[in-house]
């Protein structure tokens, strides 16, 4: 797909002979070369390593692209960061928490609708009070680029999509205050949380919780991408608008400044529980209408598309198991 960039971006990159670190403006990149940034500077993670050092040079590197830059859509997008740690938020928007209330309403609760959404809209009101937010962990082999596609497994019949705000981490943060969070990002990023609802919650793991490592990170679950749009860049992530197409047909819609737990929160909480490092990822959770909501699962030459405007588009296409024949 033909992606522009408004500023500048970062991301990492393959033309087929070698992976690289570039910056991305317009629809240009402009590979950034050993030593450029300083010693050892080489991949997106040394960058965020060293981001309060290197940021002032991107918009230069960026004011290059027109004249020294290789067209986007000439190479393949890799996953834009290597991280440590991915933490990734729970039941983090209102609309979906306020769903999920609904659609699992017994069948002897005699409350409408209407009454529902607001028991749990005064639910949240006092989580978001007193609670902390829902954390899991995701694995870095799970990650895929911004137009790979997703392998869904043949154990799965109902495998679902969630986009999602990525906090990409720019400094160690240990401890770190609700105040002084954002001095710690670097930037944002998209993401698509594949999960395989029907292995996540089967009856022998029910009363422990599920099994979330099994349902959500197998090899290509995890689309992330497709550039890590500075901070400084995109502006207050609150006003960013999150989309998911399923075939074209909008799906997810929701503002970023609709989260339970913001992003200072979810910062400050996760840094409570282990320090993050620089390129660490945390997923901000993921608004109403997933596949749950439409009880329409993922299948094979299925396109996905989660969108969260001035960062990009992740477009990934379904297909089976090698081995296993696609049937759309």
């Amino acid at each position: 797909m033909n992606r522009v960039v408004e500023g500048y971006g970062l991301g990492t990159f393959t033309d087929g002979t070698k992976v690289f670190a570039g910056v991305v403006a317009g629809d240009q990149v402009v590979e950034i070369v050993p030593e450029q940034l300083g010693p050892g500077i080489v991949t997106t993670a040394d960058i965020f390593g060293a981001w309060d050092t290197v940021r002032g040079a991107l918009p230069d590197i960026a004011a290059t692209a027109a004249t020294a830059g290789t067209p986007v859509s000439a190479l393949r997008i890799l996953p834009p960061v290597q991280p440590r740690h991915i933490f990734q938020a729970g039941a983090n928007y209102r609309s979906h928490v306020a769903e999920i209330i609904v659609s699992g309403k017994a069948g002897d609760d005699t409350r409408t609708d209407e009454e529902l959404e607001a028991a749990a809209s005064a639910m949240m009101d006092e989580r978001a009070r007193t609670g902390s937010p829902f954390f899991f962990s995701g694995l870095p082999s799970a990650m895929c680029g911004a137009d790979d596609d997703v392998v869904l497994v043949p154990e799965s019949a109902q495998t679902d999509w969630e986009a999602e705000l990525v906090v990409v981490i720019g400094a160690v943060a240990d401890h770190v205050t609700r105040e002084n969070a954002l001095d710690f990002v670097a930037g944002y990023t998209v993401a698509n949380d594949v999960s395989a609802r029907d292995l996540q919650f089967p009856a022998e793991h029910r009363p422990l919780g599920g099994d979330w490592l099994r349902a959500k990170n197998r090899p290509t679950f995890l689309p992330v991408g497709p550039f890590v749009m500075p901070a400084d860049v995109l502006g207050d992530y609150r006003d960013l608008e999150i989309q998911f197409r399923l075939n074209g047909d909008l799906m997810q819609h929701d503002r970023a400044a609709n989260m339970l737990f913001d992003v200072p929160t979810l910062i400050a909480q996760a840094s409570a529980i282990t320090p993050l490092h620089p390129g660490d990822l945390i997923l901000t959770g993921s608004p109403a209408g997933n596949g749950g909501k439409w009880q329409r699962w993922l299948a094979p030459g299925d396109v996905m598309e989660a969108s969260i405007s001035g960062i990009g588009t992740l477009r990934n296409t379904c297909r089976a198991t090698p081995g296993k024949k696609d049937t759309a």
